[in-house]
Formats: C-alpha cells, sequence, structure tokens
C-alpha cells in the first residue's frame, strides 16, 4: 500500500468517557494516524491536561456546533497537507483494522474514478443493526435498502460522518461544510457537495464500526392503556429543531422543480410523524418537542438558518 498521511478529527461535546474510548480506537488502528485534531464544544474543556503531542484541542465554549467543527478541521487538515481526514463523533469505535480496510479499497478503487469519500459499515450500538449510506431520489433523502445482500462494496450520495475518510485532494475542490446548518444533517449536505462535483461515496462493509446513533430509553406507548416498555430513541428540542430544519432545507433545495411540491408534502408528512412519535413515546418537555418540530420545518422551508435555538 502507499504510504498516506492520515489524521484524524473528533467532534466533542460534554462526555469525556466517550471521547477517550473513541481516542482509544483510533490509536489502535493498524495503520497508523498522525495526529488526532478534536473540536471541543463543552462549556468546560474537557481535555484540561493534554500531554500527547498528536492530539491538538480547539477548545469553542460557544459551541461552534458540529457544522463550524467540520469546516475548521477539512481546512486545518489541507493546510497540513494530509491525503485523508478520518471523521468522527466522539461515540465511535472503529474495529483495529478498520483504516486499513478503507485505505485498501481506496486504492484499489481510486485507480479508475475519483473517490470523494470511502466509509465504514455503521452498526449502531442501542439496536446492533447496520445503518445504511442514502441515496437522494426525487424528492427525498432515504436509506438504501437490501444492503444485507451486498457482499462488501456499494456506492450512495450520502453517509454519515462518523468514520467518514474524506479524501483531502478531492476537498480541496469541493465547498467546504455549511457553518449555518450547525447541527444535523451537515454531514449529507457535504456529502452532496463531493457528488455534485463528481466524487463518488463508498461504503466498505468489510469495515465495521460500532456507533452510537441517538439515545435511548425505556418507555410506554401511552396511547396504548396496556403495554409493556421497549426502548426507543429519545432527543432534547433542540434536536428535533435542527433535524426538522436542516432535512426540511436540505431536501428541499436539492431537489428539482418538477418534484418540489412532492418534497414540500413528503417533510410535512415528515412533520406528522415526528409529532406523532413525541406524543406516543417522549417521556418529558412534550409541548416544547412538538414546537420544536413545528417551527424548525417551516424554518427549514423559509430558509432560517444559524444558530437559532
Amino acid at each position: 500500500m502507499k504510504n498516506y498521511r492520515v489524521a484524524a478529527y473528533i467532534t466533542a461535546y460534554q462526555e469525556i468517557d466517550a471521547l477517550q474510548k473513541t481516542i482509544t480506537a483510533i490509536t489502535k488502528q493498524s495503520y497508523p494516524i498522525e495526529e488526532i485534531f478534536i473540536v471541543d464544544n463543552s462549556k468546560n474543556q474537557i481535555i484540561t491536561n493534554n500531554s500527547q503531542e498528536n492530539i491538538i484541542v480547539d477548545f469553542h465554549p460557544e459551541n461552534i456546533g458540529v457544522a463550524g467543527g467540520l469546516k475548521i478541521a477539512v481546512s486545518w487538515a489541507i493546510q497540513k497537507g494530509y491525503d485523508f481526514l478520518w471523521l468522527f463523533d466522539q461515540d465511535s469505535e472503529p474495529d483495529a483494522d478498520v483504516l486499513e480496510e478503507l485505505l485498501t479499497n481506496y486504492q484499489d478503487l481510486s485507480k479508475n474514478q475519483n473517490i470523494g469519500i470511502i466509509a465504514p459499515a455503521i452498526f449502531d450500538i442501542n439496536t446492533k443493526q447496520e445503518f445504511p449510506g442514502s441515496m437522494f431520489a426525487n424528492y427525498k433523502l432515504a436509506p438504501i435498502s437490501g444492503i444485507d445482500e451486498i457482499q462488501n462494496i456499494y456506492y450512495c450520495d450520502a453517509v454519515i460522518t462518523s468514520g467518514s475518510l474524506i479524501n483531502i485532494n478531492a476537498a480541496k475542490y469541493v465547498e467546504l461544510p455549511r457553518v449555518d446548518l450547525f447541527l444535523d444533517a451537515v454531514d449529507y449536505a457535504y456529502c452532496m457537495n463531493f457528488r455534485n462535483k463528481e466524487y463518488k461515496i463508498v461504503v466498505v462493509k468489510n469495515a465495521v464500526m460500532k456507533h452510537r446513533l441517538g439515545n435511548y430509553s425505556q418507555v410506554k406507548d401511552r396511547l396504548k392503556k396496556y403495554t409493556n416498555t421497549f426502548s426507543t430513541f429519545i432527543c432534547s428540542p433542540s434536536r428535533y429543531y435542527y433535524a426538522c430544519r436542516n432535512h426540511t432545507f436540505f431536501e428541499t433545495r436539492l431537489v428539482q422543480k418538477q418534484f418540489l411540491y412532492r418534497s414540500i408534502a413528503y417533510r410535512i408528512k415528515v412533520l406528522l410523524t415526528m409529532m406523532e412519535r413525541i406524543i406516543r413515546y417522549e417521556p418529558d418537555f412534550i409541548l416544547i418537542k412538538l414546537w420544536a418540530c413545528i417551527v424548525g420545518t417551516f424554518d427549514g422551508f423559509r430558509g432560517r438558518l444559524g444558530k437559532t435555538w
């Protein structure tokens, strides 16, 4: 294999234990990483005594979000002359051979095609299920179906941030992540920047990473009188707001004019579905969460972006 220069990036927020697990998993990779760049969005710095020279911490107590951190990190990697930047949230644990697998497949695939991002198979720590890449079709972004039947490699339009290996030589020619998205759908929007420049996005199923996709809790369905508790994800009001806003903005701006009304109808359908699950399953702050979804969706329609919640 070629001698690639690889750095890693982690978005950190409040949880030092989760961050340390991710750092440990990165440092145990069979292919060496030169530096780890961390943007710490916590109110109080969670890494205060860093003695490791190859770990760089950029502290932002004002919280610049996933989008702000990602833009800084990609710009940093370009300036430092790295070949690849490996992106992480703070709750990810790649197997020890993941980076080597990604680079091996990249080297093979890049002989006859332009690869912008190559990513591992993501397995949700909570559900133990594989979380697939997504495709944008007509008026919505949707997960690829039938991935269990795919042997090793498949192409898609978008993958989540965590685990994605960014080709920095491609990133130089691609628009940087949008800071005004702040949180949620930042990764999908950035992926589409690569796709718009005709770079391919690849998922390698033999490379496996465990990742926590949201917070889960034991709940009851309050619309059913007799029911057992079960585990489902729960969100904060701010997360509901940014998820509704950014996906609505992202999808309605990507869509071609002939599909715009279908895209608007689809986003309203998503809003109603999300409101139903809040009423049925969320344990607290129900009215605020409902309001967050409504305001977020309509802010997405009108393009009101930034750190607005």
